[in-house]
């Protein structure tokens, strides 16, 4: 049997040869029983028929497999996500389908746990404010006063991979760190001080706040319209998890009335996927109108000087590419040979 392996959201050839250099050494012979194809394009409903004769396809965040996609996926065996989240596919059709799903849930913990500290580091001594000004060839101090992160408190929401490193790393500058989870981690606690606590806590106590849990339907609007009352009003907010976690009339609304005066930081968003389409010339009326309004909604933070946007690249570093390609190439060679996975998968639901 021919083995055809669809990539989808590649557009770097140093990725693509990579990907093809590690088959080689991994598969060897067994390469000759593959058909390795490369898209740029993402893979969705409007397009799925075009690719149902592929075996093996793997995908990155904002490829879109809803029942639809799944439906027309006739010899599709195994999925793949190039992310540690799975929001964006229906696990449960696949699994009716027989389709066995993976995600990477290893590969950037250190990665974005980085991205997210070099937020808070930027709100806190107000970078976005200060380059603004320079580009307008104001050097004045006004507006720049900045704070000391040491013996502040960190409140990070969701202490998995990510949350741990992130505690790791904060502990190091000397912040206090609470936490809420619905698994607390004992290690956190001894080895870093981590006080668990409850959700309406941490919201009152944190001078900075994190968003680290993952996204499913019981962490839709985490934070809403009610909880977001609780925040302090010199607090610093910081979301790279996902973001629908969190809903974006809250923080409009916390703007509006002097809440988070420290600074809005998110590298994900309401309207994310309108937004990235959009400046791609990409939108094709696949959207909701909720989907358009809340994008909408999410532009109108750029309005306040200390919000910072990053484009969904908390993940995006040379070793963590070269992590995941790794991990990719290792679970599909397993596929192959075994008609198995290396590695046991956990989904949210």
């Amino acid at each position: 049997m021919i083995w055809k392996i669809g990539f989808f959201e590649i557009e770097k050839d140093w990725e693509k040869n990579l990907y093809l250099k590690k088959f080689k050494e991994t598969l060897k012979e067994k390469i000759e029983d593959t058909e390795i194809y490369f898209y740029e394009e993402t893979l969705n409903e409007n397009n799925v028929k075009r690719f149902r004769d592929l075996n093996i396809i793997i995908i990155h965040a904002e490829s879109k497999i809803n029942s639809t996609v799944v439906e027309n996926l006739v010899d599709t065996k195994l999925l793949i996500t190039r992310t540690t989240g799975t929001d964006h596919i229906d696990v449960l059709s696949c699994e009716k389908k027989g389709i066995l799903v993976a995600n990477c849930p290893v590969y950037a913990s250190t990665t974005v746990a980085e991205h997210t500290v070099a937020l808070m580091f930027a709100l806190a001594r107000k970078l976005k404010i200060a380059i603004d000004k320079n580009k307008k060839l104001d050097f004045s101090r006004d507006e720049l006063m900045g704070i000391d992160l040491f013996g502040k408190t960190v409140g990070i929401i969701g202490t998995g991979r990510i949350g741990s490193e992130i505690a790791r790393i904060v502990y190091g500058i000397g912040m206090k760190i609470l936490a809420t989870d619905v698994s607390p981690n004992n290690e956190l606690v001894e080895k870093y001080k981590v006080k668990y606590v409850d959700l309406e806590t941490l919201l009152k106590e944190s001078d900075i706040i994190i968003v680290m849990v993952p996204y499913y339907s019981q962490t839709h609007h985490l934070i809403n319209r009610e909880n977001i009352k609780l925040v302090k009003e010199d607090a610093i907010f910081i979301n790279t998890a996902r973001g629908p976690i969190v809903d974006i009339e809250a923080l409009i609304w916390a703007l509006k009335n002097n809440k988070l005066q420290g600074g809005i930081a998110m590298d994900v968003f309401e309207g994310e996927r309108v937004l990235m389409e959009f400046q791609n010339n990409l939108i094709n009326g696949a959207f909701t109108a909720e989907e358009y309004e809340r994008a909408l909604k999410t532009l109108s933070l750029l309005n306040y000087s200390n919000i910072i946007f990053t484009p969904h690249i908390a993940y995006y570093t040379k070793e963590a590419m070269e992590r995941v390609i790794d991990w990719v190439v290792e679970n599909i060679s397993r596929f192959l040979v075994c008609q198995v996975l290396p590695f046991q998968y956990k989904f949210y639901f």
